[in-house]
């Protein structure tokens, strides 16, 4: 289930189990990361692929809203906590809240997008703003 595919995405992307995380994408996937736009599998891999060391990042979700998710397409809304801590010793480095949207097809993550502002997100989980091939608002 789409469902299973966010969380999966997270689980993978935490503990670096990159042959998973890449197994939750759909093979035209779009990621919208701070770096830029990367398309498709191979460079979600390069993309979701950290050194070791330094300041880490552990996804928390604390919510996860879906709209039509269970025919294998639609959108989810995950209210997410990135907590940062030090590789070294595991000491906190600063957390902050933010939301990923994500948009499915055939039970796989077409299209990631990270969000810094919560209300944003909601208007482009609910209305389709910013959140391009969103087939459901089509003809608003």
């Amino acid at each position: 289930m789409s469902h299973d595919a966010v969380r999966e995405f997270v689980r993978a992307f935490n503990e670096r189990d990159l042959d998973a995380f890449v197994s939750t994408l759909d093979t035209e996937v779009e990621l919208h990361s701070g770096r830029g736009l990367r398309k498709g599998r191979d460079a979600a891999r390069i993309w979701a692929t950290r050194p070791p060391g330094g300041v880490q990042q552990t996804i928390v979700v604390e919510e996860l809203f879906e709209d039509d998710t269970e025919s294998g397409g639609g959108r989810a809304l995950a209210l997410i906590k990135r907590v940062w801590r030090w590789a070294e010793d595991g000491s906190p480095a600063g957390e902050d809240e933010m939301a990923w949207l994500f948009e499915l097809h055939e039970h796989r993550i077409r299209s990631w997008r990270p969000l810094d502002d919560r209300e944003a997100a909601w208007q482009a989980y609910h209305g389709g703003d910013g959140n391009p091939g969103g087939r459901e608002s089509r003809g608003d």
